[in-house]
């Protein structure tokens, strides 16, 4: 499956090297952005390669996604750290009444428990 996921990415990226190749004049061509508001002069950015725009708003969306994510990441990890302690409180537990159980068995008389002589008894 690693291979086949490795093959695939590999694919995906000679693709996109092929369409930024094939589209290489589209990409060079500079361009400058301006914004106009009626509170402020207008801004400008200097002339840039449309690859560079490309880049910075993908850039962009990508860090507005993982921070938007971030918030569940942690109530995902506090959640699973919560349910760690939870499952480890229950192990301990699991082990202190194992314990009692074969202390009582071993204080019975005979090595069985109550409840088993009672099965006896009732079978008989």
């Amino acid at each position: 499956m690693k291979k086949v996921k490795i093959a695939f990415w590999l694919i995906i990226l000679v693709f996109a090297g092929v369409f930024v190749y094939q589209n290489k004049i589209l990409f060079m061509a500079k361009q400058s952005l301006s914004l106009t508001l009626p509170f402020l002069e207008t801004l400008q950015t200097p002339e840039l390669p449309h690859a560079v725009l490309f880049l910075v708003f993908f850039l962009t969306g990508f860090l507005i996604a993982y921070f938007s994510g971030l918030y569940d990441r942690f109530k995902s990890k506090k959640t699973v750290k919560n349910l760690n302690a939870a499952a480890a409180a229950q192990q301990d537990e699991l082990t202190a009444l194992k314990s009692e159980l074969e202390s009582l068995r071993s204080a019975s008389p005979g090595g069985s428990t109550a409840s088993e002589e009672q099965g006896t008894k009732q079978t008989t």
